[in-house]
């Protein structure tokens, strides 16, 4: 059976690729970045958010929207890019409040919320630049 590439051709092409796959690296975001600060923005309803990071816990965090407020009383695990918060109230069965966000850069986020009360539901989304 005749070899189709050459030993030192597939040493090329074995070289190219991990160079291709080192180049696919970390873009400035995830786990390794630092997203401490206060953070601040407007929400998709005409409301403001606020939170503040420390280390790797978003550790306030305040949202007013012309339909209510959203602000969380424990910290939340940032992890990689992204934090998210579930709260529960006590009549959790019709009463609970989420919140997703995502660090686009270590100056920007966006994300989207939803807080239902009773039969009520406001849903949003946010941009945030750190300050």
């Amino acid at each position: 059976m005749k070899k189709i590439l050459s030993p030192f051709v597939r040493w090329v092409l074995v070289a190219l690729a991990g160079a291709v796959l080192v180049g696919c690296g970390d873009d400035g975001g995830g786990a390794g970045a630092d997203y401490a600060g206060v953070w601040q923005g407007r929400t998709s309803n005409g409301g403001t958010i606020v939170f503040t990071v420390e280390g790797s816990l978003v550790v306030a965090l305040r949202l007013s929207d012309p339909g209510g407020e959203i602000w969380f009383p424990q910290p939340t695990d940032v992890r990689g890019d992204s934090f998210s918060a579930e709260y529960a109230t006590d009549t959790a069965a019709t009463d609970d409040v989420s919140l997703q966000g995502t660090f686009v850069s270590d100056s920007a986020a966006t994300g989207r919320y939803a807080m239902r009360q009773g039969g009520t539901v406001l849903n949003g989304t946010f941009e945030a630049r750190r300050q």
